[in-house]
This record gives structure tokens, C-alpha cells and sequence, in this order.
């Protein structure tokens, strides 16, 4: 009986070993697996193509000048431009394609920053930030980036230039396609790929075919039902909200909403006439364009206005992105 006792009691934490050797592995494989369906992005952009052309860069209103001087600009490729501004799902998605390729780094598991991994690391996304109580809407639960499905179509926000030209990146990865920012040095190249509109290629945009003054014209949006524009509404708003309010190509957002992190430098305009323009070789602050939900001095709802305050490593609840793509 004491023989039969020992044995059975052997075989009892044989198979309790086996038990928690098994549940481990089942625990461990569908950790691995969180992130298997992040190996690709699958919610990528919507782009809208925008013909070749030439316009008049700058706009003098009144006694106000927006770009100065005004200077003729000639595009001479067409290119593709993001229907509406990079989402809080694109985003995310993109960050989850990024961690199962081992690609960031940073405290993201704590819900602070998101940096990338090789190169010269830099702040991607700081999903900590809360200015005026306002919480960045993407965070990170332990196994992947999320967000709620109620802020999935809001434009992502507190994102650095950095982080803008990141997104570019991994999207010509994924697709098989030059990745133009070099993360040694942030520098760009000019191949076919993802990147950043340069400023020329975002105005002409705009204001494309007639040279208006806002995306849907020339008359200012008295009633609201054109941009969500300063504290009309009070936070961001799905992208594609504004139907009215939509450039003459289909354009969603291009002022209000978030603004949006171009590639160029912010440099002065030049007098002389210019062929695709990509700004500055260097600089201090990088520009922004469209101006956003939020009311403040340096933000108008205006094509051609733009300022200079905007480091690349600065972030903000009303500032997003679009991407562009090269022909």
C-alpha cells in the first residue's frame, strides 16, 4: 500500500510539472503570437493623386501677409497625398508593426515615450502627454499598442516630426519601398517612397486649381460646418467629418482638425521663381501647416499661412500629420 502511495504521489507531480511546463508554453506562444498579426500594416492610407501643375506660393490679404513674398512655384510630377490625416488606428498599427519587427524602444511599456530602436534615437509618440487634461488616445496594454474604437478615426496626435517621418518609413517598408529618411541623421532622399509633403507640394494641394484661400474656396467658414476649427467643437473630430469643407481634390482636413507636420525646414520664401522646392537644407524649426481644433495666436485656418515656432522634437494634442508619396 505504501509502495502503491509513493508511486502515485510520483506520477502526481509528474503530471503537475507537465501541467505547468505546458501552461507556460501556452502562455509564452500567445505572447509570441500577440503581435503576428502586425507583421504587415493593414490599415494603411488612402491616397488621392494631385497633378502636376504650377501656383502662386504666399497670399497677401489685406495688410496681412501669409508666406511672403508671393513666388510662382512649378510642380513638375504628379504626386499622391493621404485623403485625410494619418488616424489614431493607422498610427497604431504602424507602432505594433514596428515593435514586432523589434524597430522602437523607449519606456512605451510604462506609457511614456516610443523611440526608435536603431539610428539616432529619437521621440517617436509620447503617449504620457496631457496637456490641458487631454490624454493621449493611443496607449500601450501590455502586449500591443490600442486605442479605443470610439477615438480610432480621430487624426493621432502628440507625435514629433520625428515620429511623422518614422510612420513614412515604416509604410515603405512594409510596402517594399525606398524608406527616405535616413535615421542616422533624419536626412531624406527623393526616391519613390513615403515621406513628409514638402511645404510647396502641401499649399499647391490646398489651394489647387484657382489659388483660394481655403480648401473650399474663398469665403470663410461663418457657420462651422467647414473645418473644426478653433474650439468650434472642442477636441478632435473623426477624419472626413467636414464634407463641405474638402479641397476641389478630395481632401479632408486640411485646415482645422490637427495641424500637420510638413518635411521642409522653415526657411524665408525666395523672390525668384522655384521648381519643386524642398526648402531649406537646415534650420532650427520645422514647418507645420492648416491649423487645428484648438484656438490660439500662431493657429489659422488659412492655405498660405504659415509660422515658425516648431521644433522637430515638440509635440502636441492638435498636432498630426498626412503623408505624401512620390510617382
Amino acid at each position: 500500500m505504501l509502495l502503491n502511495y509513493k508511486f502515485l504521489k510520483k506520477v502526481d507531480n509528474y503530471l503537475l510539472t507537465i501541467c505547468a511546463v505546458c501552461f507556460l508554453s501556452l502562455i509564452m506562444f500567445s505572447c509570441d503570437n500577440v503581435l503576428d498579426k502586425y507583421k504587415t500594416i493593414k490599415n494603411t492610407p488612402l491616397m488621392v493623386e494631385i497633378p502636376k501643375g504650377e501656383f502662386q506660393m504666399g497670399q497677401i490679404l489685406g495688410d496681412f501677409r501669409l508666406g511672403y513674398p508671393v513666388h510662382k512655384v512649378t510642380i513638375t510630377q504628379d504626386y499622391e497625398l493621404s485623403k485625410y490625416e494619418i488616424t489614431n488606428l493607422q498610427f497604431c498599427d504602424m507602432l505594433n508593426y514596428a515593435l514586432s519587427h523589434d524597430l522602437i524602444s523607449g519606456d512605451f511599456k510604462s506609457n511614456e515615450n516610443v523611440m526608435n530602436s536603431q539610428g539616432d534615437s529619437q521621440i517617436l509618440i509620447n503617449l504620457a502627454a496631457k496637456n490641458k487634461g487631454i490624454l493621449n488616445e493611443i496607449q500601450f496594454d501590455g502586449k500591443k499598442f490600442t486605442v479605443k474604437v470610439e477615438n480610432k478615426l480621430k487624426p493621432a496626435v502628440y507625435i514629433t516630426w520625428f515620429g511623422a517621418a518614422f510612420y513614412c518609413n515604416m509604410l515603405s517598408r512594409n510596402q517594399n519601398l525606398n524608406e527616405l529618411y535616413n535615421l542616422n541623421d533624419w536626412s531624406n532622399t527623393w526616391e519613390v517612397g513615403y515621406r513628409l509633403p514638402t511645404e510647396a507640394e502641401w499649399e499647391y494641394a490646398a489651394r489647387y486649381p484657382d489659388g483660394r484661400t481655403f480648401p473650399w474656396g474663398n469665403d470663410f467658414d461663418t457657420n462651422g460646418t467647414k473645418a473644426n476649427f478653433g474650439l468650434s467643437v472642442g477636441h478632435t473630430t473623426d477624419v472626413g467629418s467636414y464634407e463641405e469643407g474638402k479641397s476641389s481634390l478630395g481632401l479632408y482636413d486640411m485646415v482645422g482638425n490637427a495641424e500637420e507636420w510638413v518635411n521642409d525646414w522653415y526657411s524665408t520664401y525666395k523672390t525668384d521663381d522655384e521648381v519643386d522646392p524642398t526648402g531649406s537644407n537646415d534650420g532650427v524649426y520645422k514647418q507645420k501647416r492648416g491649423g487645428s481644433w484648438y484656438a490660439h495666436d500662431n493657429n489659422l485656418p488659412l492655405n498660405a499661412y504659415r509660422y515658425n515656432t516648431n521644433y522637430r522634437y515638440t509635440y502636441y494634442f492638435d498636432l498630426g500629420f498626412r503623408v505624401c508619396k512620390a510617382e
